[in-house]
């Protein structure tokens, strides 16, 4: 009864493994969530634009990008932007089993 129950947990352990380093979203998959989640919207160029309350947009420049795509189970993005004004939104996020998840949102006011 163990015996099969250890063969089963490795089978197992095998098959999430091999789905997860089949499964890692890309960067084009980092931006669409980028615009579903947080409503930021960016282009070829380092230019981006975020929807704001009503119909306005602010424009976004990004300052920083810092992609990990050599991990054999994930990706990690993260991507500094920082609008006319001064201010500096920070996203991190980690690509897993096919979709992004926020580690760190971070926005300061200048």
């Amino acid at each position: 009864m163990r015996n099969g129950l250890k063969r089963i947990g490795m089978f197992t352990f095998v098959l999430i493994v091999f789905y997860m380093s089949t499964h890692r979203p890309n960067e084009e998959q980092f931006y669409l969530w980028l615009l579903d989640e947080y409503n930021i919207e960016c282009h070829e160029s380092i230019t981006c634009t975020k929807k704001l309350e009503g119909n306005s947009y602010s424009t976004l420049i990004e300052t920083g990008s810092n992609v990990k795509n050599g991990y054999l189970l994930f990706n990690t993005i993260g991507k500094i932007y920082e609008d006319e004004n001064g201010s500096r939104t920070t996203i991190k996020a980690l690509g897993v089993f096919g979709k992004y998840f926020t580690i760190i949102k971070d926005e300061q006011d200048s």
